[in-house]
């Protein structure tokens, strides 16, 4: 029912949107750092926005893509985005007025959870949570703020199965108002400057729609799983965080979470770049075209302004020292649609994504072949004396035209 090539990919603003949400790529690597980041904070009650942001997303969205469907159609719609997205498997047959128990044994977060941390002390998969919360109050005509959602066994913990059940009841987390909608910075780009850029980015838009859930509902690619997130969803992850650690350590909050998130950044930038430059599809795709390590990290910008994000330029770019921006970043997007403008830089992933990039190319051997992208691998970037410093200049939350990262050893 659900075929993500009806969806066209905006190349004017490198994004896209789905049932009225926006479309970002993300690894397994990110997402899982990002939750573990967020539930290692265990002084703070994150289990309400942790199901609550994917609650809200998922309903915005299953609300637009089942206008019009009956209950059996939305029900497959729910189950097809699901899958497509790179979530797992859900069987929703079961579900009537009254709720479900649902069981899969197929389930992005904790299949990746257990592949990242080994086993977890709780359930982990607060996603599906959201999403099956949102997916029942859709199909049958229900109000989030009336329905109680719990995951009672989770394969991350040893369990054989994943269970969730969802019932009318007490609302047991975060509840949203209303977004407005997406406010685009149509501004003059600054151009990557790139003589290969449009045949690289060409090259991945091309494959773009091929990038869905495979049998198992996973999408495994460049040594990573890939998730393709509401992009509003893993944000707001980020920003109830910092709203959380504000409460608890006033304005030094954003500091304190701000770091926390970034090395989520970091993950994202080494493992999931790191996989990209070692696969078989950059291999063919881009390598040809590779003479420097400036054009190994323009090749790079080049494929990710494919996944969503924004467009990523260079303004300087050496060992030293890069200056790199992002126009219509998908984290300032999220905040504005959700929060209005920002009083600090919202910029946690792109930060570190972008110095995550500068370690790989100019910190480790990666260019001449060595494959690094592993957990120990990582440890040692991060461990090295070789360190960059990171400072965020702009951002368009706060007003600018652009997000701009300045980056220097």
């Amino acid at each position: 029912m659900f075929d993500i090539n009806n969806y066209k990919f905006d190349l004017e603003h490198n994004y896209l949107e789905i049932g009225g949400e926006a479309m970002i790529f993300h690894c397994h690597h990110y997402i899982t750092n990002l939750q573990r980041t967020i539930l290692d904070a265990d002084y703070i009650d994150s289990k309400l926005f942790l199901i609550g942001s994917a609650a809200d997303a998922v309903y915005n969205q299953l609300a637009n893509l089942c206008e019009g469907l009956n209950i059996e159609e939305s029900k497959h719609m729910a189950q097809d985005i699901y899958k497509v997205f790179g979530y797992g498997l859900i069987d929703l047959s079961n579900m009537d007025e009254n709720g479900c128990e649902l069981k899969s044994t197929k389930s992005f977060f904790s299949k990746t959870w257990k592949m990242k941390f080994d086993e977890a002390s709780s359930p982990v998969d607060y996603y599906t949570s959201g999403f099956l919360a949102a997916a029942y109050a859709v199909i049958y005509n229900k109000n989030l703020k009336d329905i109680n959602v719990q995951q009672t066994t989770c394969m991350a913990c040893g369990d054989d199965i994943n269970t969730h059940l969802i019932k009318l009841g007490e609302c047991n987390f975060s509840l949203y108002p209303k977004k407005a909608p997406v406010q685009f910075k149509d501004v003059p780009k600054v151009s990557l400057n790139w003589e290969h850029e449009e045949t690289v980015t060409n090259a991945f838009l091309g494959a773009h729609a091929t990038m869905i859930g495979n049998e198992e509902g996973y999408i495994p690619a460049f040594g990573v799983y890939l998730v393709r997130n509401q992009s509003d969803y893993v944000n707001r992850l980020q920003f109830e965080f910092v709203r959380a650690m504000t409460e608890v350590a006033g304005e030094y909050g954003v500091t304190i979470a701000g770091e926390l998130l970034m090395e989520a950044g970091h993950a994202c930038g080494f493992f999931t770049y790191g996989g990209i430059m070692t696969s078989p599809e950059w291999e063919g795709a881009v390598k040809p075209y590779l003479k420097t390590k400036e054009d190994w990290i323009k090749g790079l910008a080049a494929l990710v302004n494919t996944m969503g994000w924004g467009y990523h330029t260079a303004i300087e770019l050496s060992e030293q020292k890069a200056v790199f921006r992002n126009y219509n970043d998908f984290e300032d997007l999220s905040y504005m649609r959700m929060y209005g403008k920002s009083d600090y830089p919202i910029h946690w992933a792109n930060s570190g994504g972008f110095t995550g990039l500068m370690q790989l190319v100019y910190g480790t051997d990666l260019v001449n072949g060595e494959r690094i992208e592993t957990e120990e691998g990582f440890r040692n970037m991060r461990r090295s004396k070789v360190k960059y410093k990171t400072k965020m200049t702009k951002g368009i939350s706060c007003g600018d035209d652009f997000l701009e990262v300045e980056i220097w050893l």
